[in-house]
């Protein structure tokens, strides 16, 4: 099994090699190096980049919550 590195900044996992260090108020975090390289680009790409982001989080929890629901269901009907 690969372990996997949490990356505050997607708020998601990434494999450690696609991970780097970065030094904040709070400490030694993770953040994944697409983010870095994202975070170097013009504003609009940047904008570009978060939504994209923001995007893919909300249908990530979106399928989470409606797994969750839909085992749920499956509890209830079985009762």
């Amino acid at each position: 099994m690969t372990t996997k590195v949490y990356c505050y900044h997607c708020m998601t996992y990434h494999r450690p090699e696609s991970m780097q260090k970065i030094m904040t108020r709070c400490g030694e975090r993770w953040r994944c190096i697409r983010s870095i390289e994202a975070a170097r680009s013009s504003t609009d790409e940047r904008d570009a980049f978060g939504l994209r982001q923001s995007e893919l989080n909300k249908a990530r929890a979106r399928v989470m919550q409606e797994n969750a629901m839909q085992g749920r269901r499956l509890t209830q009907q079985t009762l």
